[in-house]
């Protein structure tokens, strides 16, 4: 179908709450044994590891898999899309961007979908994921054990993007409790690609005169960032302020001083989402599997917190 069909069938979907039935799908009697991964940012270091973990398992299946890049546009999602149906897939793996609900909801009334890292809301597609209000909660609780008077919490604007809004929201919600009133706490949307602002921003951060004060970051680049910063600025961590990073990076470790981090098991994110297609692919789950699949996240201590 159109691109304009699938949405306007989406969207009634979305009215009324219908779900796909298994056994219309069932009649696409062909399999090519082939599945489309498509990932918001390919180069994002989310991305490789998520994608380490689907090939895996995909190749233990006897799976090829097509892997995209959206390159954080939707509309570049929504082509790649109807090529990989026109290439006849058998099913796909989404990191979406945020910007195609409905389009993907439609998709999932013809192929079987699993969304990765990313919720789409009110749907009922199959979906891996971290549990990234547990990760914010482990990284305030261990700076709050350090005696730490003030948090900043930079991550990037949340859009549609269901773990950043996850996490922004956790962070108010702990920041508003009575407990932690006397702790200053504040969220910060920065932009990746514009380190000044997160220079100007460390640089205010370092002039606070609370004794101890701490950065979390929301992901792996903003903590790049503001390494850079520090560099810049010839501050030291965790001599000026302390430091908490969402992804366990492979240049994490290799710091001077290597990088506090919330891990999250970003290959079996990809491994259970490949497994989970596949399952449905082959039917044999009979319907017993959760379609929410949230997995835990780790504090790792090293020396910047």
């Amino acid at each position: 179908m159109s691109a304009d069909t699938r949405k306007k069938l989406a969207d009634i979907i979305e009215r009324m709450g219908y779900q796909p039935s298994n056994i219309a799908r069932s009649l696409r009697s062909t399999h090519s044994k082939t599945i489309a991964v498509i990932m918001a940012d390919i180069f994002n270091p989310y991305s490789m590891d998520v994608l380490r973990g689907i090939e895996e398992c995909c190749s233990e299946k006897g799976y090829t898999i097509f892997i995209c890049d959206a390159k954080d546009s939707e509309e570049k999602e929504r082509n790649i899309i109807e090529e990989m149906t026109a290439k006849g897939v058998d099913g796909f793996i989404i990191n979406t961007t945020g910007g195609n609900d409905n389009y993907i909801k439609g998709i999932a009334l013809e192929y079987p979908v699993v969304l990765v890292g990313r919720k789409i809301t009110n749907s009922k597609i199959d979906t891996v994921s971290v549990d990234n209000a547990q990760g914010i909660r482990l990284a305030v609780e261990h700076l709050r054990a350090l005696e730490c008077g003030q948090i900043l919490f930079l991550s990037s604007a949340p859009g549609n993007i269901s773990p950043r809004k996850e996490r922004i929201n956790e962070f108010n919600n702990i920041a508003r409790q009575e407990d932690f009133t006397p702790l200053k706490m504040q969220y910060l949307p920065v932009s990746v690609s514009d380190r000044q602002q997160i220079n100007n921003i460390i640089m205010e951060l370092t002039r606070s005169d609370v004794e101890k004060k701490a950065v979390i970051t929301g992901n792996g680049q903003i903590s790049l960032s503001v390494m850079h910063a520090v560099k810049k600025l010839q501050l030291s961590v965790p001599e000026d302020f302390f430091m908490v990073g969402f992804d366990d990076t492979d240049w994490a470790e290799i710091l001077r001083k290597p990088l506090t981090v919330v891990a999250q098991p970003t290959y079996d994110v990809g491994y259970c989402a490949a497994r989970k297609l596949i399952s449905q692919l082959n039917k044999d789950n009979n319907g017993q599997e959760n379609n929410q699949t949230i997995l835990p996240l780790e504090l790792i201590r090293r020396e910047t917190a």
